[in-house]
Parts: structure tokens; C-alpha cells; sequence
């Protein structure tokens, strides 16, 4: 009987997350192209690389060939150690400025110190932060800009169309929408004044200078390594304007191109995340295990009988994936292999607690931060 409790309690929360879901999904505003708009101000494109080689052209064509012309971009060379900076030189555009990042001081991560490096030179009354494996339309700075002055906002970030090809990025890669769309209300973000309800993708952030410049920019969480939801919760902290958006026609981006990226990509982020909480960690472990491994796994063998609930909680998490997954433009198929997504989430929680608390810390691009420098408020 007492188990029987268990799965109506399970299909009960499933619903629930179905309901938000849902919510979010239609609820999230969306970043559309937009023709060429007149000039409002300039904005500083900001893009650090380190060992890039097999993005940096793509990313840069992109926005070079951006509609709106008042722009001033850069790109900072952070010690790579591949073909990125002989890439690099071979763009001739006056409007682009190639800056050769200084070795990485103590206590910072150095994707945040690439950008401080950036912001310093940036002279913009707009601040576009872009990672090296991000492509934009066309439009998409107008877009951003015209977005940006309709709603007043002080930092809009985006979901972009994150691409995938082999089958490790498709079977992980959606994750990404899942956790968003279905643990944060989306409507909260922009609403709400507590920084629990804050989002933001490195990916693409875009800031209003002079408030950026307020919260005290890269610098005022320069050991963070997920930065650009610590960047998010700053917004918060000083009572800005924060807008997460829907991007998918606009911007592309390929994270990883293979089972060990994926893995190590992860599992730096995943208990830095958490804030590094136990507790925290050891809930999103038994969330993904009790909703969305455990019960499909009991169907599968027989353990529990077909009927109304337990199918339920079969199907309700499929259904959130497909929905996702049409929203987001992300592989169909692959939503009915959630179980085994769950299942690596919890892999990678738990391989991302063991290098940060036990082994070296986490690794990135050759740079290796302990707890002690990246867990500092």
C-alpha cells in the first residue's frame, strides 16, 4: 500500500512538472529576426578564445555579417595553443580587434578573466558576450538591440538552437532545455525579484553597459565558474531587468562534439551549479532517479502492472521532452530515451562531486581550479 502512495505521489509531481512545462513553454518570450533597424548605439561584441580552431570562423563570418553596423568587435586570444590565432589574423574587417589575453591571475576562472580583459577596451553602450562556438543570423544584434529597447532590460540572455550530432550530444545535449523548463518557472525570471528565479546561457549575454558596469561586471564573481547564472542573480541582487528569451531561430551553437567533451563539459558545471551543496546535490541525484529512471526501469521489467498511474509516469516525462523538443528544435527520437539521459545526469553529478571534492577540481581547456579557488563568494 505504502508504495502504491509512492507512485500516486510520483505521477502527482510529474504532473505538476508537466503543467510548468507546458506554462514555460508558452509563456517564454521569443527573439525573432527583424529588419535593419537604425542605430541606437554602439554595441561592443566580446568574444573569448582559447583553443578555438574549429569554431572561430564560423562564429566571427557571423558577426561580421551582422545587419546592424554599429558595432565594435573583439576577440581575445586566451593562450591557445592550437591554429586559433593564426585564424584569427586572417580576418581584416577595421571593425575587428584581436587582444592577446595576459596569463590568468590567481583567483579567477578564466573564462571570466578573458571577459573582464574584453570589457575593459569595450567602448559600447551595449555589452555582447558570445562564446567562440556560438553562430548568429544575421539579424540577430538588431534583433537583440530592438528587444533589448522594447522591454527595458539591463541583461537579456537567450536559449539558443544548441546543435548535436553525434549520439552522446543528442542523447544529453536536450537535458539542457529539460532542467530549465521544467525545475524554473520562466514567467518568475522576469517577475520576481529574488535571484533563486534568475537564468542566464554564457552563450549569449547581452547587457546594457551602464548596469553592468553597476554590478561590478566578471570582476565581482571572478572565481564562478558557471558565471553567467552567478551574472544572472547579480542582475537580481541590484534590482535590474532580466528577460531569458527564446532564441532558436537566431542563434546556433555546438558545445561539444563528442562523448568526452560532453562528460568533462558536465561535469565541471554540474556541483559548481549547486553552489557546491551537498544537499543540493543528493536532491537532483534522487529527483532524476525516483521521477524519471526508477519508474520506467520497474515498468520494463515487469515489477509494477500496466495501468492508468503507472503508465503515467512513464509517459508524462516523454511527453516534456517531445514538447521541448519541438519547441527547441531538438531530436524527437532521443526523447524516448530519456530514462538513459536521466541516468547520465546522475553519472555525471556524481563523477562532478568526486574531481571536485576528491580529485584535482575542475578541468577546462587545459586549466585545471580546485574547490578552494572556484567555491569563493
Amino acid at each position: 500500500m505504502i508504495f502504491e502512495y509512492l507512485l500516486l505521489l510520483i505521477a502527482a509531481v510529474l504532473f505538476v512538472l508537466l503543467i510548468l512545462c507546458v506554462i514555460n513553454l508558452v509563456t517564454i518570450q521569443t527573439l525573432t529576426a527583424t529588419k535593419e533597424i537604425k542605430n541606437i548605439g554602439k554595441v561592443s561584441v566580446l568574444i573569448p578564445a582559447r583553443d578555438e580552431e574549429l569554431n572561430i570562423t564560423n562564429c566571427l563570418s557571423s558577426v561580421l555579417n551582422q545587419s546592424y553596423t554599429d558595432l565594435e568587435i573583439m576577440v581575445l586570444d586566451d593562450g591557445s595553443t592550437d591554429n586559433t590565432p593564426e585564424l584569427l589574423k586572417s580576418f581584416t574587417d577595421t571593425r575587428l580587434r584581436i587582444i592577446n589575453g595576459i596569463p590568468l591571475e590567481q583567483g579567477w576562472v578564466g573564462k571570466n578573466f578573458a571577459c573582464h580583459q574584453l570589457q575593459k577596451s569595450a567602448t559600447g553602450s551595449y555589452l555582447l558576450f558570445i562564446d567562440a562556438d556560438t553562430v548568429l543570423h544575421k539579424s540577430c544584434v538588431a534583433s537583440a538591440v530592438k528587444f533589448a529597447e522594447e522591454n527595458a532590460t539591463d541583461l537579456l540572455s537567450v536559449m539558443p538552437n544548441e546543435l548535436s550530432e553525434t549520439f552522446w550530444e543528442k542523447l544529453v545535449i536536450p537535458m539542457l532545455y529539460f532542467a530549465v523548463t521544467v525545475f524554473l518557472p520562466f514567467p518568475m525570471i522576469e517577475r520576481s525579484s529574488k535571484k533563486q528565479y534568475a537564468m542566464g546561457n554564457g552563450q549569449f549575454m547581452f547587457f546594457k553597459r551602464e548596469f553592468y558596469d553597476k554590478i561590478g561586471g566578471h570582476e565581482s564573481l571572478k572565481s564562478k565558474i558557471v558565471e553567467d547564472v552567478w551574472l544572472a542573480r547579480r542582475v537580481k541582487e541590484f534590482k535590474g531587468k532580466l528577460i531569458f528569451a527564446n532564441a532558436n531561430s537566431l542563434i546556433t551553437c555546438r558545445m561539444y562534439r563528442n562523448l568526452g567533451e560532453v562528460w568533462e563539459g558536465f561535469s565541471k558545471n554540474l556541483f559548481a551549479g549547486l553552489s557546491f551543496s551537498e544537499v543540493g546535490l543528493a536532491f537532483t541525484i534522487l529527483t532524476y532517479l525516483i521521477l524519471f529512471v526508477m519508474p520506467p526501469l520497474l515498468v520494463l521489467t515487469g515489477f509494477l502492472e500496466l495501468n492508468f498511474i503507472n503508465i503515467s509516469i512513464v509517459i508524462f516525462p516523454v511527453i516534456m521532452r517531445l514538447l521541448q523538443a519541438f519547441k527547441f528544435n531538438q531530436p524527437l527520437l532521443f526523447s524516448f530515451l530519456n530514462p538513459l539521459s536521466a541516468l547520465f545526469i546522475v553519472a555525471v553529478a556524481l563523477n562532478s562531486f568526486r574531481m571536485i571534492r576528491f580529485g584535482k577540481g575542475a578541468s577546462w581547456k587545459g586549466r585545471e581550479y580546485s574547490e578552494s579557488v572556484i567555491s569563493k563568494n
